[in-house]
């Protein structure tokens, strides 16, 4: 399973381009669903779907929006979730699934970063996120995210060229810039929180009504801006790299240890 996990992170960056966006729906007694549609491009999942025949003993082709494909994934998030629906999707783009999971205690579940790598683009790695729900005395349920200090890539100087107005530049090749941009085209990643009920307040910046963003990362608008990829390939601290991400609109990246969701039960 991990192999094929690999072969698939490593098929889908060759090939093309994916977009999944993931929406965690949380009750204030712990429970509820993670909605996840996920999109692969045709080019993508053709290829895809070779490395994982090539890896298979007998030369079979994996479904990944099968409904053993679903299972495998709500194990991945934890013990006591389950696959309530799944309906896949075809577009002109290509082709993907939405699936419900069901999970009745958030702070088992598990969220992991997964096929993105993020180190190639000079940003920190995203650590395993943890999820802690409490009722408060108040009759308020108050939900913990806990992101464990990201892992930043090891520091390259850069050089700035003259004319550049001393602007430090990517530390990737040209021509391996290109390849990164052409891998990562068309990419979109977001996940988002909706508490059950009345959003009372949160520390995180990025609020639509009741849903709270922890990322929203559409690849093609951070490749676009070479300054702000320059910053972030040359970022020493976290606070570089939120000095540099202020610089697409639309990026959203929370970048504290600790989101906290303070919600009232939906009557």
């Amino acid at each position: 399973m991990f192999r094929l996990a690999a072969i698939a992170a490593v098929a889908i960056a060759a090939a093309g381009c994916f977009q999944s966006t993931t929406l965690i729906r949380v009750n204030a007694d712990g429970s509820g669903t993670i909605e996840q549609t996920t999109i692969v491009t045709t080019a993508a999942l053709r290829q895809l779907r070779q490395f994982a025949a090539a890896a298979d003993d007998k030369g079979k082709s994996t479904d990944f929006f099968s409904a053993t494909h679903a299972q495998r994934i709500a194990e991945a998030f934890g013990s006591g979730v389950t696959v309530a629906s799944s309906t896949r999707i075809k577009t002109a783009e290509g082709e993907g699934s939405k699936t419900v999971f069901a999970f009745s205690d958030i702070n088992e579940l598990q969220l992991k970063r997964e096929g993105t790598d993020t180190e190639a683009l000079g940003m920190a790695e995203v650590p395993q996120v943890r999820f802690a729900l409490t009722n408060e005395p108040n009759g308020h349920s108050l939900l913990r995210i806990t992101i464990p200090p990201a892992r930043m890539p090891p520091s390259r100087a850069a050089t700035a060229p003259a004319g550049s107005g001393g602007r430090p530049q990517s530390r990737i090749p040209p021509e391996q810039l290109a390849m990164v941009k052409q891998i990562f085209a068309g990419m979109r990643v977001a996940i988002a929180i909706e508490p059950g009920g009345h959003l009372v307040r949160t520390n995180c910046p990025f609020v639509d009504g009741s849903q709270v963003t922890l990322v929203d990362v559409a690849f093609d608008q951070l490749l676009a801006n070479d300054a702000a990829f320059s910053r972030l390939q040359t970022a020493r601290s976290i606070e570089d790299v939120r000095a540099a991400m202020t610089e697409v609109p639309g990026l959203k990246v929370n970048l504290d240890p600790e989101i906290t969701i303070e919600f009232t039960s939906a009557r």
